[in-house]
């Protein structure tokens, strides 16, 4: 399988992922063998400070993990890299043991016990900037190349980003609309959002009712001859 073809395969299921948690899990297998590592660990944070700690979904490919959940509600309250991983600029790509002091990675309980046993003590933190002031944590374990991180590893994470962030506000939109684990189908006959269903290129194949009120409405998003674009010029490469 060509690397389009992973990455192609991955976009794919991050979009169904959106639509239906109870197919996320799938989604977590081509992208620790697409990037070449040993798990990773998706959570959404309600803000952008230790003061927000509700957690609005988490899900972890990493096998030793004891549930999806054991981080937050174990390890969170008192992992030391927190604070520096959540003032992190938007998409910056962090080794995790520069997230903490030479000290706290000798004694601290996350790398001392989470992190070795998931394999994740030379890891990858990602911060992204959510939907309505979240906070997204991707935490990658460790590359299963013997001689550590590629450059062809980072620029593949890189693509992915926007891809997570789109994921998690979908997800999120579809949840305060109250209408997760539904069909294409279904969400295309719900009055309560708009939806645009496009292809890899960006037509738009259906739309809901709501939807193509957005559409001639064309504050944010604008349909010309059959395909998406944004309201302003400067935001089509956003969108």
């Amino acid at each position: 399988m060509s690397r389009q073809d992973q990455f192609d395969r991955i976009v794919s299921a991050l979009h169904d992922a959106a639509l239906d948690d109870t197919v996320w899990p799938s989604t977590l297998a081509p992208i620790d063998e697409a990037v070449g590592m040993v798990g990773n660990h998706l959570l959404v944070l309600s803000g952008q400070t230790r003061a927000d700690p509700e957690c609005l979904f988490e899900i972890s490919s990493y096998q030793p993990f004891e549930d999806d959940r054991e981080y937050t509600q174990r390890y969170f309250p008192h992992d030391e890299r927190v604070p520096r991983f959540l003032r992190l600029p938007d998409s910056h790509i962090a080794h995790i043991p520069t997230l903490y002091t030479v000290q706290e990675w000798k004694t601290s309980p996350t790398p001392n016990e989470l992190l070795r046993r998931s394999h994740g003590r030379n890891g990858l933190n990602v911060r992204l900037d959510g939907p309505e002031g979240c906070s997204i944590a991707w935490a990658l374990a460790d590359s299963t190349d013997p001689n550590g991180w590629r450059s062809e590893q980072i620029t593949f994470i890189t693509s992915l980003l926007p891809h997570i962030r789109q994921f998690v506000r979908v997800r999120q939109a579809l949840a305060r609309a109250e209408v997760l684990h539904t069909s294409l189908t279904y969400l295309l006959d719900n009055a309560l959002i708009g939806v645009l269903a496009l292809d890899r290129h960006g037509t738009i194949v259906e739309t809901n009712a709501r939807g193509l009120r957005i559409l001639r409405h064309g504050d944010g998003v604008i349909d010309r001859d059959g395909t998406l674009y944004a309201r302003f010029p400067s935001d089509n490469a956003i969108l």
